[in-house]
């Protein structure tokens, strides 16, 4: 929930509501990343970005009762800007380990890359790493994904395309790679970005197309070639959107495509080969 008392809400799949954290001031963008190291144990961890006071909040989630918990510290993360932080995800880094977030803002400005590591009491705290991709922008970045696998970020340029960059700090000077999803028919802003990962680093990248509300799906390896349209009826100016691979029985056999619907604030649930026809 973006408003100004808003929060993270847990539901189950059936839509059930299970937990909702404390007030949150505009949190924007959701990201999860599994097996993270805090207070000497694995856990898995979701993260937003705060709007409002241009910071990050990460919790853990609780593997029996779904609640989360703040483990955020006091001293707070900045995420280096001084006003409308607009995008978030979570990258975590095949090669060491480390998890970092990527964050952005509503205007044609760099994103931020912020390392995300314990404190020593059981919190995260967040050092900002590096700052890129202001020359490769037309308008602004909400929607982004990293794929960790491949160590690629991609940035939705709202206006104009997809962004593709390296996600690991110090692998490249420039670390800008290509620029795809700039006609295929969308309308409107490229919104959400979602990854449905298939094995052999095969799979596909979904981005929302709001204007027309369908979902325009790319390969996920090398140039990013689009491949086809997709309508996930009900999802009336498509908004936010996310997948797994994972096998869901007994609705999602094929794994899960969620899509938000910015018209009337819903998420529709889809088993990927009935969204997408592809396997």
């Amino acid at each position: 929930d973006k408003d100004r008392m808003g929060g993270l809400y847990v539901y189950d799949l059936r839509g059930k509501f299970v937990h909702r954290s404390p007030y949150l001031n505009e949190p924007t963008g959701v990201s999860v990343r599994c097996d993270i190291s805090v207070g000497g144990k694995s856990v898995d961890i979701v993260g937003c970005g705060i709007r409002s006071t241009n910071e990050i909040r990460l919790f853990t989630i609780d593997p029996d009762t779904r609640k989360l918990e703040d483990i955020t510290t006091e001293q707070g993360i900045t995420t280096g800007f001084e006003q409308d932080t607009y995008g978030f995800c979570l990258f975590k880094s095949r090669y060491n380990g480390k998890l970092y977030a990527f964050v952005s803002r509503k205007e044609t400005d760099n994103l931020h890359q912020i390392l995300l590591e314990e404190d020593g009491k059981g919190k995260m705290k967040g050092t900002l790493v590096r700052k890129f991709g202001k020359k490769n922008m037309k308008s602004f970045v909400e929607g982004m994904i990293a794929d960790d696998e491949y160590g690629y970020l991609y940035a939705s340029d709202e206006q104009h395309g997809i962004l593709k960059f390296y996600a690991e700090p110090g692998v490249q000077l420039d670390p800008f790679i290509l620029e795809f999803g700039l006609g295929d028919q969308f309308h409107g802003d490229r919104e959400g970005i979602a990854l449905y990962k298939k094995k052999r680093g095969e799979g596909y990248l979904i981005i929302s197309s709001q204007g027309n509300s369908t979902f325009k799906i790319f390969e996920r390896a090398g140039r990013n070639k689009f491949v086809k349209t997709a309508v996930a009826h009900g999802a009336w100016k498509s908004d936010g959107c996310a997948a797994t691979s994972e096998s869901i029985p007994p609705y999602y056999p094929t794994g899960l495509f969620v899509a938000h619907d910015d018209k009337d604030n819903n998420y529709s649930l889809f088993d990927w080969y009935s969204f997408s026809r592809l396997k």
